[in-house]
């Protein structure tokens, strides 16, 4: 299996929406409950992280829940200690 290149990552404003996220995750889309990482600011410790590597899929899932959140993509190589993460889209309050 190789190694991605990079991953995506659903951040949260509440712990709940996160909680209800990985709930909502179950036989949709192929995810896994996460703490932020460093680089993403976040009101929320909690993520989820799509092992799903499918961005068209993964869009549509967060096009569809039920509550608010940022994707963003994340690079698997660091660079100065960090890995580059980029704002990919917002799902509205």
């Amino acid at each position: 299996m190789k190694h991605p290149q990079y991953y995506y990552i659903l951040a949260f404003a509440t712990t709940t929406d996160a909680m209800q996220a990985e709930k909502y995750a179950i036989n949709k889309i192929k995810a896994t409950i996460m703490p932020v990482p460093r680089e993403i600011s976040s009101g929320c410790g909690l993520a989820l992280r799509f092992l799903d590597e499918d961005f068209e899929r993964i869009l549509d899932f967060c096009q569809n829940v039920p509550f608010c959140g940022n994707l963003y993509k994340m690079s698997t190589e660091r660079i100065n200690g960090y890995h580059p993460v980029e704002l990919v889209f917002s799902i509205p309050t």
